[in-house]
């Protein structure tokens, strides 16, 4: 490879990295033309990218970004898989593929400043989606205000009740 066209691919990985909010990093020795396109597409609507490269570029590119935390895993072919929108998708991708296709192997990744391995990626999978997560916290906040109106009428209405009561006493007298 040229000079100028490492640079490039350096840049425009740094790039990716930087946009992305959780990086994960693959073995994918072994897949074919198939299985990775299938792979890629999948990956892409879920909002990440697949993306092949040599280490010592991704290295060069890695510094000053999250992905430094596992530049340790940075050996043997690797993919990296940058998620972009919601990583608890991407994970879930992953590990869904990863069944599929046992030859896909996740090393690592990172999630904000956080390292993850294999088995977090499991646990990342098994959450709920961000969507979910999001009208859950709604329903709590807004069960709190429904509560506290219930108790507040229940008051009132026990009082209209009783003065009902009192209303239909005197009449019958």
């Amino acid at each position: 490879m040229e000079r100028k066209t490492k640079q490039a691919v350096v840049s425009e990985l740094e790039t990716k990295l930087k946009r992305a909010n959780a990086l994960f990093l693959a073995e994918y020795s072994g897949m074919n033309v198939a299985q990775m396109t299938k792979l890629r597409r999948e990956l892409q609507n879920a909002g990440g990218e697949f993306k092949v490269t040599k280490n010592t570029l991704l290295r060069i590119a890695s510094r000053g970004t999250d992905a430094e935390a596992i530049l340790d895993k940075f050996t043997g072919p690797n993919a990296v898989i940058c998620s972009y929108k919601d990583p608890v998708g991407i994970a879930k991708v992953l590990s869904a593929i990863s069944k599929e296709i046992p030859v896909l192997k996740v090393k690592s990744g990172v999630l904000g400043k956080q390292k993850l391995g294999p088995e977090d990626l499991v646990r990342l999978a098994t959450l709920p989606s961000r969507e979910v997560l999001v009208s859950k916290l709604m329903g709590l906040m807004q069960s709190g205000p429904q509560r506290l109106v219930g108790v507040l009428a229940a008051n009132l209405n026990q009082l209209m009740w009783t003065l009902t009561a009192i209303k239909t006493k005197k009449e019958a007298i």
